[in-house]
Formats: structure tokens, sequence, C-alpha cells
């Protein structure tokens, strides 16, 4: 949100006059006045580090005499005089101003109306932090999230996926595709040039219970190598969401291969595989993975809706090298798979903007929620340690069915701790306006 300019009452000491501008994206300017005390003790800075730099016949590299120096390089001494007025003049009028710049290496830019003997006018840009404003969690209103069922026929098929992870695939070269079969899918969006990949080497199961009606259709009877085109709708019996958010597109499927698959038989020796020691045991566990899996469904809908809360209702400027920061580190992520790189070649320039465009205000709402978040958890007084990350998974079917990134904190670099510690204060503050929300 952008702010009109605001000026305070002059500041000053025996060394500057100066006010104070506060403009958009958190830049602040010092109209300054520096008085002849400072100028002078600038001037004599100067000289002295342009006599480091020069030789004078005569005189030994740094001995040469100010007035000599200030005659035979006045240039030289003139440049480095503004510099110099610059950087006693700006921690000065700091100090009075009592604003924080953004951080220790923050870029800091002046500019000179006029410079003398007697006195300096000048002006002084920054970066400041931003002013976050109060956050009330009850203004919220939440919406209920429908919880997933966990029931027999989700608990059975998501045994039966286990048992897939362990499967003796076969490969089918002599036949078309048939009911039954597992088959390894590129599909791209081809409404548009170039195509957008919407899988990519995905492996579907050709039932109807787990593929969609116009894919199985598209597929059956094809063979490998093949590529068919057709329109992706969804369903009859199709959620009303889905209905609504799946529009129909123009897409192309290759079949990269056909397979079969002979799954281990569901017995004890089995459970074995998977660190229990029972078929019960392990289905008590999966059932347990399920209500967990719901739960935590339930959870990331609700902070999802905090997100959109807390970025609509709460509008702040931010500084703009903090976004620029972040987008680069965003672009660096990408940059180091080889598939994002592959397909960044095959773009145009007016593509490339467009992608660039969508990681840069990408970038801008995760440094807008990082500040709301970090204000939320002040305000509240919420500890954050290490001891809040999440346990890594201590079990096969743990780590099969609730894959996370497992951090250990002795040999994480620099960059996954940052990351860690961000998710935390996301993940802290959002669970504590959900708590303290006005439920619907």
């Amino acid at each position: 949100m952008d702010q009109a300019a605001e000026e305070s009452q002059p500041l000053e000491n025996e060394n500057v006059r100066f006010t104070v501008h506060h403009k958009p994206s958190c830049i602040v300017e010092f109209d300054i006045e520096a008085f002849e005390p400072l100028v002078a003790n600038a001037r004599k800075k100067a000289a002295k580090a342009v006599a480091k730099e020069v030789t004078l016949p005569g005189f030994r590299k740094g001995k040469a005499p100010e007035q000599l120096i200030m005659k035979n390089f006045a240039a030289a001494v003139d440049k480095e005089w503004q510099q110099e007025i610059a950087n006693i003049a700006f921690p000065e009028c700091l100090k009075l101003a009592k604003i924080p710049v953004l951080h220790a290496d923050a870029k800091v830019s002046y500019n000179f109306k006029s410079h003398s003997s007697s006195g300096a006018l000048l002006t002084i840009a920054f970066e400041t932090e931003p002013k976050i404003p109060h956050i009330d969690p009850k203004l919220m209103q939440l919406k209920t999230i429908k919880r997933p069922d966990v029931n027999e026929e989700k608990i059975n098929e998501t045994i039966r996926q286990v048992q897939l992870f362990f499967a003796n695939w076969h490969t089918v070269q002599d036949r078309p595709v048939q009911e039954g079969d597992f088959v390894l899918l590129d599909v791209d969006v081809i409404e548009e040039t170039p195509s957008t990949p919407l899988f990519s080497s995905t492996r579907f199961e050709v039932t109807e219970k787990s593929m969609a009606k116009w894919m199985r259709e598209l597929v059956l009877g094809k063979n490998t190598g093949d590529s068919v085109e057709g329109v992706s709708v969804p369903d009859a019996d199709a959620s009303t969401e889905d209905k609504e958010t799946l529009l129909p597109k123009k897409v192309r499927i290759t079949i990269l291969a056909v397979d079969t698959a002979t799954v281990p038989a569901l017995d004890d020796d089995f459970a074995k595989k998977l660190g229990v020691t029972t078929v019960d045991e392990m289905r008590k566990n999966i059932t347990d993975l399920l209500h967990k899996q719901a739960d935590a469904h339930v959870m990331e809908a609700e902070r999802e809706q905090v997100s959109e809360f807390l970025l609509t209702q709460y509008p702040f400027d931010l500084p703009a090298t903090l976004i620029e920061k972040e987008t680069q580190f965003r672009f660096r992520q990408l940059q180091q798979h080889n598939d994002f790189m592959n397909y960044w070649n095959s773009l145009s320039a007016e593509e490339r903007k467009k992608m660039i465009q969508t990681v840069y205000q990408q970038s801008e709402k995760a440094v807008r929620m990082f500040y709301l978040c970090r204000q939320i958890i002040a305000d509240a007084s919420i500890r954050i340690s290490p001891a809040d990350l999440p346990p890594p998974s201590t079990s096969a079917l743990e780590m099969l069915l609730n894959p996370q990134k497992v951090f250990h904190h002795q040999n994480n670099s620099e960059v996954e701790h940052a990351e860690a510690y961000s998710r935390l204060v996301l993940e802290k503050a959002e669970d504590f306006v959900v708590r303290n929300a006005t439920r619907e």
C-alpha cells in the first residue's frame, strides 16, 4: 500500500538540521542542512583520503601538505568531500530521528544541492523496516472445513497402494492398453502455444475408480508410443467444486509405457517389511496415519484461510529490495532442477517475463506473510525453538504415507535453517489466528 509522503518537524543538533520524509516502499528521505563544523571536518578527511592514493614530487605517499593536495587534486578531493559529508551526516540524522535502517548492508543514496566551506544541502535516501499493522484474529470469519473420511474403503485402498509400492512390475509390449493396466503418461495442455505440461511421466491405473473417464476412454485400446488428443472434463459424479474449478481443456496424452503389477500377498511376512509384526498391526498403524492426514488436511485448509485473511485485510508497504532478493533466491532454487531449466529454455522472451512476474508476486506474498506472522508471534509472545521442528519419520509406513522433508539440526545448511524457521513462524502464527478466530 503506497503511502503519501509524510514530513516531520525539523530535527537538529550542532552538526545538522533536517526533516524526515516517509515515501512509498519503505523509503525514508532526510532533507539535510549540514553546518560548517561538519563540512570542515569532512573536507579534512577527504584530503587525507586522497593523499593516501596520490603522489607529489618531493613528498612520500600520504605525506603531502593538505593545501597542496587540495590545489593539485581539486576534483578528486571534491568528490571525496561530498562522500565524507554524507558519511558523517547520515549517522547524525539516524541518531536524532531514531529510524532503523533495513539491514546493515542496505543501500544508502545521496544527492547534493550545494556544498561549500560554510555548509551543505543534501538529501539522503534509504530503506527502513516496514510498519506492520496491529492484527486482530477475532476479525477473521473461519469457514468450516470438511474432514476427509477415514473409512474401510479408504483404509483398504491405502493398503493396496502400499502393496503396489512393493509390486513386481511387468512391461506390456504385445498388446494395447486394457482395463487394470498401469500406464505411464505425459499429459500436455495444448490450447496455447507452446503447450504446457499437466503431468510428466506420471503413472495411472486404468480403472474406473482410479482414472477419470475422459482419460480412460482415450488410452484404452492404444499402444505404447501412441499420442491421442481429447478434452479433459470432470466426471458426472464429481463434486460441485470440481465441476466449477476443473474447466474443460484440450489435451494431448502420450503413452510412455504400459505395465502390469503383481502385488505381494497381504500376510504377516508382508507386514514385517513395514516394521510391524502382523497385518492387524499394520492396519491399525495405517488407520492412525490416515487420521493424522485428515487432521492435517483440515489444518492446512484453515491456514490457507488465514493467509488470505491477512493478505487482504492488512496491507502495508514493503521494501523493494526484500522482494527482489526473495525472487532471486526462488529462481536460484528452481534453476537447480533440470526439468525446470529445460522448460525455461523452451520459453519465449515474453513467456519468461510472465514467469518472472509470477515468481515476483509469489515472493511479495511470502515476504508480506513473514512480516505479518512475525508480528503475530511477537504480540502473542509465542516462543519458537528447535524442538518445534517436526520429528523425522520413524517407520517405513509413515515414510510411505506421510513423506516429509527431514531436518537434522546439526547438519543443515544455513539456508535450510532459515527455511525451517520461516515455516515455523508461519505455522505458529496461523495456528494462533485459527484458535482465536470467529467460527462461522
